[in-house]
């Protein structure tokens, strides 16, 4: 459901439903940016992020979270270099590594199984008796 959000880079209000909590206009220069970006990555893979951000007049910050968002890629040689937010290995995009992606899916499998479990037991027999009515006398 939209709600009303002040914009994050210029705080007009916008309405909001999902991805970053920056407004249309705001968002259309992050995707001009976003382009300059990829184009400089692909024709100059070997370049440092300052490199890129000097070029592209985009900023490290929003590199960094083209990057995380797994919208842009970096190469194995690239000295750009992301690790993941749980064992630290060296990844090319996104926040997790392979292996830590793996686990915390199976992790979230598992969780909702076990929710699911949970919902499915026999319910107990004050079940239907969740909300009651305390009578205060006192006056």
């Amino acid at each position: 459901m939209p709600e009303i959000r002040n914009c994050q880079k210029c705080r007009k209000i916008f309405m909001y439903s999902t991805g970053p909590h920056i407004c249309p206009a705001c968002r259309e220069i992050e995707e001009k940016d976003f382009e300059r970006v990829r184009v400089f990555v692909r024709d100059y893979p070997g370049a440092t992020i300052q490199e890129v951000a000097q070029a592209t007049e985009v900023s490290m910050q929003l590199i960094y979270r083209f990057l995380k968002e797994g919208r842009l890629e970096v190469s194995e040689s690239s000295p750009i270099a992301l690790q993941c937010e749980t064992c630290g290995a060296r990844i090319k995009s996104g926040r997790f590594c392979v292996v830590c992606s793996k686990k915390l899916a199976t992790d979230m499998i598992n969780a909702g199984k076990s929710l699911k479990s949970l919902d499915d037991e026999e319910p107990n027999k004050d079940a239907g008796a969740k909300f009651r009515y305390l009578h205060n006398d006192k006056k």
